[in-house]
């Protein structure tokens, strides 16, 4: 095997370099072949993935967050070697969430067994036509889960702490910032077609994987292979009713609440009338209009043996 590990040594707080070094020599010597790299900038890990399976890696771990498998995910994809290539993590990040469903190692002394032991599992992936900061047009995958609303606002509450106290304590603190900040917007959310929801939102989340937000397992139901999205929508919720919701989030025990809807589908398109931000896999890049696009079993994932 060969693998190929891109490292963004910013993420967990600038630990992960570290906690990649320490581990190195371990992996080297069960897979001499081994080769990384470092991050230096925002989507590098795409281009440093992208270029590693063009150069025949067998598997490409991402060794970060969420936001740093996003970036992986989407250089696989654009290398056209996406069902030869699979993907992986050694999550080090803030979040974590892809992990928890795909079963991915935190531990980098446990690399070298998982990448032995571990099962190709082709997996579904997401694209998302959305507007940036700048107002631009653009176009970015996703494996786990795309929201608006709240979500984007907390986003840019635990981005901008050093995230020193761990992911689970930043993004709580996060999300009681969000909330305070945050007033529901308009918006209008279509599937499939046909309209699923209009009114003043708290959320809506697109959901490939299970979790988001450090934790909150927000689409109980959701399953990697399965073809659709699973389309969580959070109504008029007030701060009270946020407040409350939150605290059964994190066992995914919300489905069925009121002002919780459900449904599946392949086409997401979300259209909001005021500032609705995006968290694409833990990352705010952009805000509403936002149109998601299901693409079944378009990658392969590495992942533990059942």
């Amino acid at each position: 095997m060969k693998p190929f590990f891109v490292v963004n040594p910013h993420s967990a707080n600038g630990a992960t370099r570290q906690r990649f070094l320490e581990a190195e020599p371990l992996i080297r010597a069960v897979y001499p072949a081994m080769r990384c790299a470092f991050t230096a900038a925002p989507l590098h890990a795409t281009e440093l993935a992208e270029r590693a399976a063009r150069d025949g890696a067998d598997v490409v771990i991402a060794v970060g967050g969420d936001g740093t498998l996003n970036e992986v995910a989407g250089g696989l994809l654009a290398s056209g070697r996406a069902a030869e290539t699979a993907l992986a993590m050694l999550a080090s990040g803030t979040g974590g969430d892809f992990r928890r469903v795909a079963g991915f190692p935190r531990e980098p002394e446990k690399m070298a067994a998982f990448l032995g032991e571990a099962v190709r599992r082709p997996i579904d992936w997401g694209m998302l036509d959305y507007v940036d900061q700048n107002g631009k047009e653009c176009q970015r995958p996703f494996v786990n889960i795309a929201s608006l609303g709240i979500s984007g606002v907390v986003d840019k509450f635990v981005n901008a702490t050093s995230k020193a106290l761990g992911g689970r304590v930043s993004f709580l603190a996060g999300t009681v910032r969000g909330m305070l900040a945050f007033k529901n917007v308009p918006m209008r959310v279509t599937v499939d077609g046909n309209m699923f929801h209009e009114g003043p939102t708290n959320l809506v989340a697109i959901a490939n994987g299970q979790y988001f937000g450090g934790g909150m397992r927000v689409a109980p139901d959701a399953k990697l292979d399965d073809g659709l999205f699973d389309v969580v929508v959070f109504e008029d919720l007030s701060k009270i009713e946020f407040l409350a919701l939150a605290s059964v989030i994190y066992g995914g025990r919300h489905l069925g609440r009121p002002k919780v809807r459900v449904t599946r589908g392949t086409v997401v398109v979300v259209e909001a009338v005021g500032d609705a931000l995006i968290d694409l896999d833990g990352e705010q890049v952009g805000r509403a209009p936002a149109r998601a696009t299901m693409h079944a079993g378009g990658l392969v994932a590495l992942m533990p043996r059942e």
